[in-house]
């Protein structure tokens, strides 16, 4: 049995986006928001607790993928995308908007269930990927900020590597920070010597 979803749906043709809302309705999910452009679905997204934006549009303009991209900076969620043409230009456009189902001419009744769920299996992975490329980078930049803090402890105190590991180490524990806060520290204080 799937998951209830609330989706926002973006369809200018009413009977079209009445036959998808009765398809998602009959699988148990909630059209919580039909729009008939995308202007305000930043909005709609902010207001609304929706897991899922499907959009359908015959041929997306470019205001709807810099709309998407929107969502994906601030709230992100699931994307399908159902159009009728496509080309290179409009498949990158919705990659780099964040679509993760991107579906030519394809909008049937028993499909669209199967593609909401590789669209929020899309989605997660790519979260999952992100959160940890985000880890990875606070890492980086911490790691950083210690090495830049030594080398300044070496060259101002004449100390070795080790020496200036150790000491940032016993002013962390001394003052109960982590040793990054007490590198962060240490550079902020070198820097206003100079």
């Amino acid at each position: 049995m799937n998951t209830a979803l609330k989706i926002i749906l973006v369809d200018k043709n009413t009977g079209r986006s009445a036959i998808l809302r009765r398809a998602l309705q009959d699988k148990g999910h909630e059209v919580i928001c039909r729009m008939s452009d995308s202007t305000n679905l930043q909005d709609s997204n902010e207001t609304t607790h929706a897991d899922v934006v499907i959009v359908n549009a015959d041929i997306p303009d470019k205001q709807v993928f810099a709309n998407l991209t929107d969502i994906n900076k601030t709230k992100p969620k699931p994307i399908v995308m159902f159009t009728e043409e496509s080309n290179s230009e409009m498949a990158n456009s919705a990659i780099k908007s964040g679509v993760n189902a991107y579906i030519v001419n394809g909008l049937e009744e028993n499909r669209v269930q199967p593609i909401i769920d590789v669209a929020i299996a899309r989605f997660r992975e790519f979260q999952a990927l992100k959160d940890e490329l985000d880890t990875i980078r606070n890492q980086l930049s911490e790691r950083k900020a210690v090495e830049k803090a030594k080398g300044l402890l070496m060259q101002h105190k004449n100390i070795n590597e080790d020496e200036a590991y150790q000491s940032l180490r016993k002013m962390a524990m001394n003052k109960n920070k982590r040793i990054v806060d007490v590198a962060e520290s240490v550079i902020s204080a070198f820097e206003l010597l100079e």
